[in-house]
């Protein structure tokens, strides 16, 4: 953990120093002092993540939530006993739970029956610390999710699988998991001979194994606000981040997650935001635009941290917007470090933080004006009229692409859009015009994954005029552009063609090389503007589940 720790100060540091030789920050002293404090205060051991009411389910919550899906050893169904589990990796996930409990006081800890093996080998971990006495249950807030299935009879056998992974008689808080897509509504509530699958979960409340029900959810704005309105669940994990709501971004009136988070509020539910270090703009590899940006005041996910749990004051609103938790998926010790010290000076120093991030958004606002050469307008309307993939005639995830580019050019996050985008191209990659339906279709891709990550890439040269009919004539040719440039700079490129032996000797015969400015060719990508380049990978290793 130590190593950990020295990598990644190194890491910072390194790049501080770049950024000063590029002229994008002022002083390295000024610079330095966010991870000066950071280290003092993680080596005073006194380091502790405050608590906030949870809504109506009136559980005391940490701000900060430990997070389960980077630290097993597997997604997918393969490992189904522990004896398949390396011990190193094990060991990792109980010193991942020591400095969550123990250092920094994170008792809510988060899993789900989809995270391949995280509920095997956490239950396990459980049962270590309960016996040794290092922590005991009714001192943790276990939280797991299942997906919705479409007979209760699936649903009932997945749920009890899930308990008796975990090893514990309830869980504090059940969510379901991927609430993302309509048929999904209808198998939890309108489910007909099948059975409904809230209907099994009753059940469970009422027997004593569920305490409190929730939902997750990657959907759109307007099938998560029909589920809020239900009246049937207490909280919700969404997403709704500083540069966008990753899926719902640019939809509905407050083009995002905004209004649903404002309808939480008034419905006294608990306030889950789901991954502000990735999909809130992948801040553990930030662009060395964002972090000079952010700095001095805080480091990029001090920031993220920061402005989700000031929400309530910074939106300004009559209507409240107040987040209770974020989640950190650790992957190992040294993940919670930064965001726990986040979340501690969140208590100790409220003021000045809320003060740091009002300064911060001054400059992000600056720096996505001039990002876009100052077309204010731009920026308030470009996503009116703009499809999600559910709407769109081309099942092309339009609202994201768009917004892919307004990142990129606001605040560099190139590597950022070119992981959403990836996405969009995976489902290109399986999609299948030939099948005769859109469900047919959904699930050649796989249904549940979609739900997660929905909509296709574009097709280069394809005319997608008919997608935008309800955009502004005066954005319609900027889309456009928006559109080109996100496939310029985040669209995989073809493998280059392999030369024949005449063609690489004439290569050696012609001498020099072409010049910087000839024009991309084929399978090479464009030139990056240092701006744009990662600042640093906040990881010092692969974590166990992206390993082979």
């Amino acid at each position: 953990a130590d190593s950990d720790r020295l990598l990644k100060v190194g890491r910072s540091i390194q790049n501080l120093v770049a950024l000063k030789e590029n002229k994008m920050i002022a002083s390295l002293e000024s610079s330095l002092a966010p991870l000066v404090q950071e280290c003092k205060l993680i080596m005073s051991g006194n380091v502790k993540v405050p608590k906030r009411r949870f809504g109506k389910t009136e559980i005391q919550m940490p701000i900060l939530t430990l997070g389960c899906m980077r630290f097993q050893r597997k997604w997918g169904p393969s490992i189904t006993k522990m004896n398949q589990v390396p011990t190193d990796c094990q060991d990792n996930l109980v010193r991942i739970l020591r400095r969550a409990i123990c250092d920094y006081g994170m008792n809510h800890i988060e899993t789900a029956r989809g995270y391949g093996c995280s509920e095997l080998q956490l239950g396990a971990a459980l049962r270590q610390l309960f016996e040794s006495g290092v922590v005991k249950r009714e001192d943790l807030i276990i939280q797991t999710k299942v997906a919705p299935f479409a007979t209760a009879k699936e649903f009932r056998e997945t749920l009890d699988r899930s308990l008796s992974l975990l090893q514990v008689d309830y869980v504090d808080l059940f969510a379901f998991h991927g609430m993302n897509m309509p048929h999904q509504y209808g198998w939890v509530f309108e489910n007909g001979d099948a059975g409904n699958n809230m209907d099994v979960v009753k059940e469970y409340v009422a027997a004593g194994k569920i305490r409190h029900v929730g939902f997750s959810t990657h959907g759109p704005q307007d099938l998560i606000r029909r589920c809020i309105e239900t009246d049937a669940f207490e909280y919700v994990n969404l997403h709704y981040h500083f540069c966008g709501s990753y899926t719902t971004t640019g939809i509905g009136p407050e083009k995002g997650n905004l209004g649903n988070l404002r309808l939480l509020n008034q419905k006294d539910m608990g306030v889950f935001v789901i991954s502000p270090y990735d999909k809130g703009g992948k801040l553990y590899e930030p662009s060395n635009k964002l972090r000079s940006l952010i700095l001095p005041d805080m480091e990029p996910m001090a920031f993220g941290s920061a402005w989700l749990w000031n929400h309530g004051e910074l939106d300004g609103g009559k209507e409240p917007s107040k987040v209770h938790t974020i989640v950190c998926g650790a992957a190992r010790p040294a993940d919670l470090d930064q965001p726990a010290v986040a979340a501690y000076l969140q208590s100790t120093e409220e003021s000045s933080q809320l003060a740091k991030v009002r300064s911060v958004l001054s400059r992000l606002e600056t720096a996505a004006k001039e990002g876009h050469d100052g077309d204010t307008d731009w920026l308030e309307t470009c996503y009116e009229g703009v499809p999600k993939s559910n709407t769109s005639k081309h099942t092309v995830e339009h609202n994201q692409i768009v917004w892919c580019y307004n990142v990129i050019k606001s605040y560099g996050l190139l590597q950022f859009a070119k992981d959403r985008y990836g996405s969009l191209e995976g489902n290109r990659s399986k999609w299948d015009d030939s099948l005769p339906t859109l469900e047919e279709k959904y699930k050649k891709v796989g249904l549940g994954g979609w739900g997660f990550v929905p909509g296709l890439s574009l097709v280069p040269g394809q005319d997608y005029s008919d997608d935008f009919e309800k955009v502004p004539e005066k954005n319609k040719e900027k889309v456009r552009k928006a559109e080109e440039f996100v496939l310029e700079y985040c669209a995989k490129r073809p493998a280059k063609k392999a030369k024949s032996n005449d063609e690489e000797k004439k290569d050696e015969g012609d001498g020099e090389k072409k010049k910087e400015e000839e024009e991309t060719k084929e399978g090479e990508e464009p030139r990056i503007p240092f701006e744009w380049q990662t600042a640093y990978e906040m990881k010092p290793w692969a974590d166990w589940p992206d390993r082979p």
